[in-house]
């Protein structure tokens, strides 16, 4: 599932990052690469997201959003 359609407050962990090439560095840098465990702590509004990487926020607009996948840690 992308990033829009994950639970709030649910451990999950990134699948894929499909992004741009100028903006996948960034991303990867804030620690959104594959393999890392996240949380969604908010639905913005216009379809963005607030994740909790290691204790840190970091938001993610809607578009990136769409091209991001997880899936639920159990």
């Amino acid at each position: 599932m992308n990033l829009r359609e994950c639970p709030q407050h649910k451990a999950l962990r990134l699948t894929h990052v499909n992004l741009p090439r100028r903006n996948l560095l960034r991303m990867q840098e804030l620690g959104v690469r594959p393999g890392t465990e996240v949380v969604v702590t908010q639905h913005a509004g216009f379809g963005g997201v607030v994740l909790n990487i290691g204790g840190a926020r970091v938001a993610v607009d809607h578009r990136s959003a769409l091209r991001i996948r997880a899936e639920v840690v159990s």
